[in-house]
């Protein structure tokens, strides 16, 4: 388009000049910072169309790595520009859990070409940074000078070797409350709370959205879950399953079929002159009828006993009979820091989406330890974070530490076999703190989860498939389980059921990384190398780091020119350029150099994976891309070495 053609678009009493960038009503301009004005532009050049947040977010920022609430500062700050009032949606409409929508009449002055075009579709994306999140938040760009070296190698790691390398050649292979009132009425005759064996606690409802604190709700939620979490004779949903439904409209009885629960605790929540008011009902599923209803009152400042006291009495009202420590458990407090849990609980929901979100979980479990150094939960979750970046010396150290606050907290333990696992390749001491992690908590889905790696690891596939649904029944709306279960099929040489389980994951978030990466894996294996090669430019184009489109035009060149195995050479190139000071990949060049058919450097790299305890190789026994080397002797031993 030429430079000397002027492009606007007007909808009620403003005017859009998209090249100049400034808004304008009746002629004076309206202030707006920069990138909220770019979300203008995007929203009103696509009127009518709804347009995902992540999509909005690339166009938005396409050269910075920030969070999802900087998109919700904007937009927001939009609305106030353009007078639009709480509720109402006379120019933007959000839909909850995927995006926004221009809804005003919009005409075009000139002509521009084609307008963008969202092609993504995610059917479960999030609003909790939103509802976590005030819109009045700074918006924060997240820079890696804010996070430990290490981790920011380990991320880096992730983005790039996930989303080129190890898809190239691995893939190639919460007493004391006033209690005001409950009702223990049943509804009706056949219906019992003896015969509630699952059940699913959601946020309370406000009843002043306008005041309302959504950390509050959740963390209301979260301390039911975890408490009734360590009773044996109900299935909890745990929190990141009903993180999903914040701020969603569907009907509890939908939310707890969608869980596939027995039952739903549901309620309302509102605070009015320094006081928290909670009504809650238990809903049977099957029967739609009304189980129990209470309700409870307490000081703002004692959010604490509040929670002690639903916690007992929604034991009670599912008739769970209690021994005198699972009575000390419903009261039990992980932290008296209202600030601190509520960091804590955002530090958890981040990490449970790994890849680059695991940048806002440091930051939140890190704040958490800040406000509170005894939150033994806080000090477990930044050791899961760190063993899963691969940071050992710091995942032991937190692990440790929380072992220490609270030698009953399961998460610690899960941790800490996790930690022997891919480690020390302490195979006995790995079961028995995973064992101790499901025997402390049954309901702990990322224990089972961990314990069916374990199983994967050492070949023992039925089991893990075992362990594995077992977690996803306790979490079913789980990213990495869903994911993982998909792994244990291509394991099994089941490709069609393994591709089932990634397309699963994706419905869930299409953003999810890892099951891309999983995917990717099959399509090679299958020789469907396009498929395959398409997969790994969208990896790519998901990084968003300096240089990506270069990179991404490079690949698709020499992808056309030599396909998948020209692009393993292009790899090999880059990593053998590399600075000698620099540690090189050896799972990776073990996987390359095989993939070009050269079994002597292969083996030999895999010596020396062996020898740097590199974290993919645990994989060594049951991963497919290692069948041409079995019968090896120097393969076999370093699966000896291995203990495996």
């Amino acid at each position: 388009m030429s430079s000397q053609i002027r492009h606007f678009y007007e909808f009620g009493s403003f005017r859009l000049d998209s090249e100049r960038r400034r808004l304008l009503r009746d002629g004076d301009v309206v202030n707006l910072p920069p990138k909220a004005l770019e979300a203008l532009a995007v929203l009103v050049s696509n009127p009518g169309r709804l347009l995902e947040r992540e999509a909005l977010m690339h166009a938005v920022w396409a050269d910075a790595f920030v969070e999802d609430a900087n998109l919700t500062v904007a937009i927001s700050q939009v609305r106030k520009a353009l007078g639009q009032q709480p509720g109402k949606e006379e120019y933007i409409q959000t839909v909850p859990r995927i995006g926004y929508r221009f809804v005003a009449d919009v005409r075009e002055i000139k002509e521009e070409p084609a307008p963008l075009i969202i092609t993504t579709h995610t059917v479960s994306k999030t609003v909790v940074e939103e509802e976590l999140l005030p819109e009045e938040t700074t918006p924060k760009t997240v820079s890696s000078n804010t996070l430990p070296k290490n981790i920011v190698v380990s991320l880096i790691r992730h983005r790039r070797i996930q989303a080129l390398a190890v898809v190239l050649t691995l893939a190639l292979g919460l007493g004391g409350a006033y209690y005001l009132r409950t009702d223990n009425r049943m509804a009706a005759a056949e219906t019992s709370s003896s015969s509630i064996h699952s059940i699913a606690i959601l946020p309370p409802q406000p009843l002043n959205p306008e005041a309302e604190n959504s950390a509050l709700r959740l963390g209301i939620a979260d301390a039911l879950i975890t408490r009734l979490s360590a009773l044996r004779r109900v299935t909890v949903r745990p929190t990141s399953a009903i993180v999903h439904y914040v701020g969603n409209r569907e009907s509890s009885l939908n939310v707890g079929r969608s869980l596939r629960v027995d039952a739903v605790l549901e309620g309302s929540l509102q605070r009015a002159d320094g006081r928290v008011r909670v009504s809650l009902r238990l809903l049977d599923i099957k029967s739609e009828r009304q189980l129990w209803t209470g309700k409870f009152e307490e000081a703002d400042g004692d959010i604490f006993k509040l929670q002690d006291s639903i916690a007992q009495q929604v034991a009670m009202a599912l008739s769970l009979e209690l021994t005198p420590g699972e009575r000390a458990l419903l009261t039990k407090r992980e932290t008296t820091n209202p600030d601190a849990y509520s960091a804590y609980l955002k530090g958890n929901y981040f990490w449970s989406k790994r890849g680059w979100a695991v940048v806002n979980a440091y930051e939140h479990f890190r704040k958490a330890i800040e406000l509170d150094p005894s939150f033994a939960a806080a000090h477990a979750g930044l050791a899961n974070l760190h063993a899963t970046t691969e940071n050992w010396p710091e995942a032991e150290i937190f692990a440790q530490k929380a072992l220490e606050l609270d030698e009953t907290l399961a998460e610690a333990h899960a941790t800490s076999g996790f930690i022997k696992m891919f480690r020390h390749w302490d195979w006995a001491g790995a079961e028995r703190s995973l064992d101790r992690a499901i025997e402390l908590n049954p309901n702990s889905a990322n224990a089972h989860h961990w314990k069916g790696v374990y199983f994967s690891l050492r070949g023992r596939l039925s089991e893990a498939k075992t362990a594995m649904h077992q977690a996803l029944q306790l979490d079913p709306l789980s990213l990495i389980i869903t994911a993982d279960i998909g792994q244990l099929h291509y394991f099994s040489d089941e490709y069609d059921e393994a591709i089932e389980y990634y397309n699963r994951a994706l419905a869930l978030d299409n953003t999810f990384e890892i099951a891309r990466d999983y995917l990717t894996q099959i399509y090679l294996t299958k020789g469907m190398e396009r498929e395959a090669f398409n997969k790994i430019l969208r990896l790519v184009e998901q990084s968003n780091t300096p240089g990506t489109k270069k990179l991404m035009l490079t690949l698709q060149r020499t992808f056309d020119r030599s396909g998948m195995k020209g692009l393993s050479k292009f790899h090999l190139q880059d990593i053998l350029a590399r600075p000698l000071t620099q540690k090189k990949p050896a799972v990776e060049l073990a996987h390359i150099y095989l993939h070009l058919g050269d079994r002597e450097e292969a083996l030999k790299w895999l010596e020396e994976a062996c020898e740097q305890r590199d974290f993919m190789i645990a994989f060594i026994k049951v991963h497919p891309f290692y069948d041409p080397l079995r019968n090896d002797p120097r393969f076999q031993s370093i699966v000896a070495r291995m203990g495996l």
